[in-house]
């Protein structure tokens, strides 16, 4: 069986490297430091996940780029798992109605590798 590819989106290069880590003992991984670069590589790469941060070049980069992936016919199958630091950044818990989130996992930075393993893994084998 072929390999499942990851695309990892985050400004975060420390974070980036570290995931990646975590990741490519099972998975090809792929990145984007921002949205507009993510979604080129969605449609160019076609990943099995995405995971993909919440605030990037602003706010709410993160929650745009799944809503424009879960409005296209093509992309919108593809699991999102999103990740924030917004509690660390600001001090707030952020409460996020699932169904505003297009997503299938919402969870928070800092996560331990073996919680984002289960997650992944949940979401498309290996």
């Amino acid at each position: 069986m072929a390999t499942k590819t990851i695309l990892l989106v985050d400004d975060d290069e420390i974070f980036v490297e570290a995931v990646s880590a975590v990741l490519e003992g099972r998975y090809r991984v792929i990145t984007a430091a921002n949205g507009t670069e993510g979604l080129a590589r969605v449609r160019e790469d076609r990943p099995d996940l995405i995971v993909l941060d919440v605030m990037m070049d602003h706010l709410s980069e993160g929650f745009d780029v799944a809503r424009s992936l879960r409005n296209d016919p093509d992309l919108a199958g593809i699991p999102i798992i999103m990740l924030t630091g917004v509690d660390q950044v600001y001090n707030v818990r952020m409460e996020v109605d699932e169904s505003w989130v297009p997503c299938e996992k919402y969870l928070e930075k800092p996560i331990a590798p073996d919680e984002l393993l289960a997650h992944v893994a949940e979401l498309i084998g290996e």
